[in-house]
C-alpha cells in the first residue's frame, strides 16, 4: 500500500497571479512560485498542511497537452474559526458572493459560499461550539 506524504489541490486559472493573490489575502502564505520572475505558471499557497496550487490553464494545454479550463466545477472547502470575518475578507479581495454566512439547519455549522476571481467555488465552514 502506498504512503502519501502530502496532499495538494491544483486549480486551473487564466490569471494565476490574481487567483493566488486572492488566497494569500485570506492569510495563506505562498510556498512555491515558478518561474520565480515574470508571469507565473504555478503558484502554491498552504493552509492547514494542505497546498493549493494555481496552475496556468494556457501552459497546461501548451506544455502538457491536456485540456484545462478554470471555473466552477471545482470547490475548495476551507474550515475556519470565523466564517463571517473570512467571508468579508474574501469579498474585499475580489470574491463574488454566492451564499451569505448562515447556520446549518441543525446549528452545528456556519457556512457560506463565494467564487474566487477565477470562478472556483469556495465554501467556508465553521464548527459551532
Amino acid at each position: 500500500m502506498a504512503v502519501f506524504g502530502a496532499v495538494q489541490v491544483n486549480l486551473w486559472c487564466d490569471d494565476v497571479e490574481r487567483c493566488a493573490a486572492f488566497f494569500r489575502s485570506l492569510g495563506m502564505p505562498e510556498r512555491f512560485r515558478f518561474p520565480s520572475e515574470g508571469e507565473p505558471h504555478q503558484v502554491e499557497v498552504e493552509a492547514a498542511g494542505v497546498r493549493i496550487g494555481f496552475s496556468s490553464a494556457r501552459v497546461g494545454g501548451e506544455l502538457f497537452g491536456i485540456a484545462t479550463a478554470p471555473g466552477e466545477n471545482t470547490e475548495v472547502v476551507l474550515w475556519c474559526d470565523d466564517v463571517d470575518g473570512v467571508h468579508q475578507t474574501a469579498l474585499d479581495a475580489g470574491g463574488e458572493p454566492l451564499k451569505s454566512p448562515t447556520d446549518s439547519p441543525d446549528g452545528r455549522l456556519r457556512f457560506s459560499w463565494l467564487r474566487d476571481p477565477e470562478g472556483h467555488r469556495v465554501k467556508l465552514v465553521q464548527e459551532r461550539g
